[in-house]
């Protein structure tokens, strides 16, 4: 008879910690959050390592499953939309039946943690030295909320942010449309105009519904945008930086796993908190 494990008990101590962290009843309505897939704690024998990634591909589930995994914590919700069947005609699907096939758990937190205080957008204004609120708070927590709007320490120019932006989020090139005020010194006085920068704001992935609501930023930090809604930012005066949907988020896994992995410890569990090395973002700027 297959007896349930008591050691594999510290999985659903991990989703416990992760939904005190950033708590799934904060994620926005369209989303998909929580345990995604799920298996049952008994049956063979499973390391105790859980596997942290942006975007649960096939290839990150491969680097999961040869790293002995059987938790996978995806920022990026895989599934994400209902589905009616589950054949092997399509990347989701496969996922999805390789980790029941494999005992591995998949959890999402993605927009929970995008608003809880201390989650993604926190880490991303962590760019910028200033006094950080939400874009738009939550009735119920005033620091946890939509966005995050920083209001500078001194005064910036907008090759300061585009700077500060590159090292904080390690990247080397950013696509940057300049506010329309800003655009007649596009070959060097307008982005090296002094102190032009009092205020940024801020939103992981595609942030436009949410900055738009921000009134009081010169800039806006996020990873896409489309065309019409950047023309629309530069005609109010607001110059976009974007620097591909999932660099604004990525950053933020080890922090992630280090907070719980050390919750875990707290718990006696010793489980290895692993941040994927195959993820990364899709698209690249050659």
């Amino acid at each position: 008879e297959v007896q349930s494990d008591p050691k594999m008990k510290w999985r659903r101590d991990a989703i416990e910690i992760m939904q005190k962290l950033y708590p799934l009843d904060y994620a926005e309505g369209w989303d998909n959050v929580g345990v995604l897939v799920d298996s049952p704690d008994k049956g063979k024998a499973m390391a105790e390592i859980a596997l942290i990634t942006n975007d649960l591909t096939e290839l990150v589930l491969e680097e999961a499953l040869d790293s002995g995994a059987s938790l996978i914590i995806t920022y990026h919700p895989t599934p994400f939309h209902s589905f009616k069947k589950l054949t092997m005609d399509t990347a989701a699907a496969r996922i999805i039946l390789k980790c029941v096939q494999a005992g591995v758990i998949v959890y999402s937190p993605h927009t929970a943690c995008d608003i809880a205080f201390g989650g993604v957008n926190d880490w991303l204004a962590e760019g910028f030295p200033g006094t950080v609120t939400p874009v738009e708070a939550r009735t119920d927590n005033a620091v946890a909320g939509s966005g995050r709007v920083i209001e500078l320490s001194r005064a910036m120019s907008v090759r300061d942010v585009i700077d500060a932006t590159k090292k904080h989020l390690g990247l080397q090139y950013l696509r940057v449309s300049l506010a329309h005020d800003l655009m007649g010194g596009r070959e060097g006085g307008g982005m090296d105009k002094a102190g032009v920068v009092k205020c940024v704001a801020v939103q992981a992935g595609a942030g436009s519904s949410v900055l738009s609501k921000c009134k009081t930023a010169q800039v806006w930090v996020t990873g896409e945008m489309s065309h019409h809604e950047v023309l629309a930012a530069a005609a109010d005066n607001v110059t976009v930086i974007l620097a591909e949907h999932t660099n604004t988020e990525r950053g933020f896994l080890p922090r992630m796993a280090e907070k719980v992995s050390n919750e875990l410890k707290k718990r006696g569990r010793e489980a290895d908190i692993l941040v994927s090395k195959v993820d990364a973002d899709p698209l690249n700027i050659m």
